[in-house]
């Protein structure tokens, strides 16, 4: 069945809906029913929408607003057990049919809506991508299973690689990429993925150092002076960029079609797996907590004063992203280095530390060492998980892709909430413009 049928049912559920508001004398104006990408991304921002995957992309989720007629005026009906009637009827007319007070209560009353599931159809897979203002993902992998399946940190700022910076700003990437570079200048003794007091000094002291306007803000005299000066640096940080020739050779070793490595490279990974010098991590303070009890140590005692960097479950609360992750888990390696390391996820694919046994590296170290040396070892990591990891049904993560076995892939790979943000659906369309490119 194509979606376009499953739209004609809907409409003819709810002409019928409206049939019978009429016999209960309500009166009945129409609201949304068409909703662009853009706006659920928005809605997902403000709190009011939980996932991408919203019939309203589908055209099948409709706002019906009941008035009661009086004298020539019109009282809008909001009252659920008023509505409730309605509700129901909606929902006898076809098992699918969902009414939204019966979730989200009274916010949600005028909504009449149709759950299609994990649809297949290559037409609501472009609906159900993220719209690009939304803010990036600071890891999308299911990295250990109390962790969600995508980590998003707040708004990522300016596509631009060399925005307008100052104290306070939330540009997270550039900010790690300025502080490379003025560490390079010998300005800045470490990063702290925060445009901070010591990252404002230290911008005024190369502007000082350069006959710039000395004011902390870097702008683009700031920035081209700045990147003049460090052309080597940069080419150096550029030539641990993965490529295409990094995933032909992937997909020959695994067995695996081209296209559909770069479908899960393009859907599963942030694109990064860098912040400045340093290979990009999440340190994740409940896995520490686990690993140190493994240890026949005490994190409840040792968890004072450490609050940030230790604690039982799982929370995005003290997360801070980029270079500030480096700066926790530095704090983690005092209490215990091993299991520290353990603790974060790493580069690209956000592959847990402590997998370093099952992936066959012979100790954490060489692991580190690997993901700190170029996205292509990154990759390599990648592969051994999926080589490694296996679904319920007993295959591999490898195999299920060999297989193009989207949902099993995606369940495997981002938790039972897969759907979420229909990573299914982003793998099967990622997969076919990247087959069509390569024939």
């Amino acid at each position: 069945m194509s979606l376009i049928y499953e739209q004609v049912c809907f409409m003819r559920d709810v002409a019928r809906l409206l049939a019978h508001a009429q016999e209960q004398h309500f009166a009945v104006t129409g609201g949304e029913l068409e909703r662009a990408p853009e706006v659920q991304a928005s809605l997902m921002r403000a709190g009011r929408e939980r996932s991408m995957d919203s019939p309203h992309l589908r055209k099948c989720a409709i706002v019906l607003n009941f008035f009661r007629e009086a004298d020539d005026s019109y009282t809008l009906e909001q009252s659920v057990s008023a509505l409730e009637p309605m509700g129901s009827y909606w929902e006898s007319l076809d098992p699918r049919n969902r009414w939204g007070a019966r979730r989200e209560g009274v916010l949600a009353a005028q909504r009449f809506e149709r759950d299609l599931g994990g649809w297949p159809s290559t037409d609501t897979s472009s609906l159900l991508a993220i719209a690009q203002d939304a803010p990036r993902p600071e890891a999308v992998a299911l990295a250990d299973d109390a962790r969600p399946g995508e980590v998003v940190l707040g708004s990522n700022g300016s596509d631009s690689s060399t925005p307008v910076l100052r104290r306070g700003t939330s540009e997270r990437d550039a900010v790690a990429r300025l502080q490379a570079l003025l560490i390079r200048m010998g300005v800045l003794d470490k990063a702290s993925g925060a445009f901070d007091d010591v990252t404002e000094r230290a911008v005024i002291a190369f502007q000082r150092n350069n006959t710039l306007v000395a004011d902390g803000v870097v702008g683009d005299k700031t920035w081209t002076t700045l990147l003049a000066q460090t052309a080597p640096a940069q080419e150096a940080m550029s030539a641990r960029f993965i490529g295409d020739g990094d995933f032909e050779a992937a997909a020959r070793d695994m067995k695996i079609e081209l296209a559909a490595l770069k479908a899960v490279y393009k859907v599963e990974s942030n694109g990064k797996g860098f912040v400045g010098e340093v290979p990009k991590i999440l340190f994740e303070g409940h896995v520490f907590w686990q690993r140190l009890k493994q240890l026949g140590l005490r994190p409840e005692v040792l968890a004072r004063g450490n609050e940030d960097i230790l604690y039982p479950a799982w929370t995005k609360d003290y997360y801070v992203g980029g270079a500030g992750e480096q700066q926790r888990l530095a704090r983690a390696q005092a209490i215990d280095r091993g299991a520290a390391l353990e603790s974060a996820s790493w580069g690209l694919f956000q592959i847990m530390g402590y997998h370093w046994n099952t992936l066959g590296y012979s100790s954490i170290d060489e692991f580190v060492d690997c993901m700190g040396r170029h996205e292509r070892d990154q990759l390599q990591a990648f592969c051994r998980f999926i080589g490694a990891r296996k679904d319920r049904s007993g295959r591999t993560l490898a195999q299920l892709l060999a297989q193009r076995d989207w949902t099993s892939f995606a369940y495997a790979y981002n938790g039972a909430g897969y759907r979420k943000n229909a990573y299914d659906d982003r793998l099967r369309e990622n997969y076919q413009r990247f087959a069509a490119a390569l024939h």
